[in-house]
């Protein structure tokens, strides 16, 4: 679907925040809190990009679209070039919304759900993971259901949104600076779990994991803890990596910078896969020989003993996968 960049907004020197519109005018459809988009466009040189970005703010009938793009120096380059070359007029392709994140329906509304306590709702942001959130914030206030949302930044030059936030009805905002004051303890932020208490966290995979577990600690079930996660996972010491397919009797290179199953899928190797960020698993496999280097938001202690998921992680020299 085609669009064009109605508006830019700057918050801070790393955030802008585009509003997109269809070329032809018409209005957009409601969307659901959490959903996202995929933003394809193309650079001065030709290079194309297809960015996933969450929707901000109220999910609502509009004639436009938010999203909040973070500046990643180390990123692919879609974001460094929607921040230097795009500009209000320029077009760009639209798919979506997808709900790939979503907000369960209030517990007034679940058959047969009752709880000696006012269940408690906890939205946890690390960063720029600020964005899906406000569409849940947006949505728990127009519920009338109390929540806490907690933002969590390295500095306060890293606050997008949060007046935004601030001045949603029924939320209480509890920002973190680490630093200011240091890391936040993740398990005193999110306290013991009860019957239909819930947490909807999203940002880097290493905050989401430390998450997950701090949960795990207080009694959180796996159910009751929803992330998301964004970034890439390459890291700057990641080095050249051989994989050996017992399976299918291949072996190939893979180099910082392409995700391992990318680099099956380039070369025509059978796999399952869905959301390529990490979350869902779907394309984990056996682990039999080397180290693997998990960053995935998705995987138990005890599947990351055996396996890992191809879409994210990493490993050193060299692994030998049941594939």
């Amino acid at each position: 679907m085609n669009f064009v960049i109605a508006e830019i907004i700057a918050h801070g020197a790393a955030v802008k925040e585009l509003h997109l519109r269809r070329e032809d005018g018409a209005p957009l459809a409601p969307w659901q809190p959490g959903s996202h988009i995929v933003l394809k466009f193309a650079g001065p040189d030709g290079a194309a990009y297809e960015n996933h970005y969450s929707l901000v703010g109220a999910p609502l009938a509009a004639d436009s679209y938010r999203i909040a793009v973070l500046r990643e120096e180390n990123g692919k380059g879609g974001s460094r070039c929607l921040h230097t070359h795009m500009a209000a007029g320029m077009a760009v392709d639209v798919d979506g919304p997808f709900d790939g994140f979503p907000l369960a329906p209030a517990a007034s509304a679940i058959a047969g759900f009752a709880a000696p306590h006012a269940p408690r709702t906890v939205l946890v942001a690390g960063g720029i993971g600020i964005t899906p959130l406000v569409s849940m914030a947006h949505a728990l206030s127009a519920r009338g259901a109390p929540f806490d949302l907690h933002y969590l930044v390295s500095s306060r030059d890293r606050l997008a949104l949060l007046d935004e936030v601030q001045a949603i009805d029924h939320a209480r905002v509890v920002v973190h600076v680490s630093g200011d004051t240091g890391r936040v303890d993740l398990g005193s932020l999110l306290g013991d779990f009860a019957a239909g208490d819930s947490v909807y966290a999203c940002g880097p995979s290493a905050m989401l994991q430390a998450l997950e577990a701090a949960a795990a600690q207080r009694g959180w079930p796996a159910g009751a803890v929803h992330v998301e996660s964004f970034g890439a996972r390459v890291q700057q010491d990641d080095a050249a990596l051989t994989i050996e397919l017992t399976l299918s009797d291949f072996t190939l290179e893979v180099k910082p910078g392409t995700t391992i199953l990318d680099a099956l899928i380039a070369a025509h190797v059978m796999v399952s896969y869905d959301c390529k960020r990490g979350e869902c698993g779907s394309c984990y496999v056996d682990v039999l020989e080397g180290e693997a280097q998990h960053r995935d938001v998705c995987l138990t202690p005890a599947q990351r003993a055996q396996g890992m998921c191809t879409c994210v992680s990493w490993g050193k020299g060299k692994l030998v996968l049941e594939l």
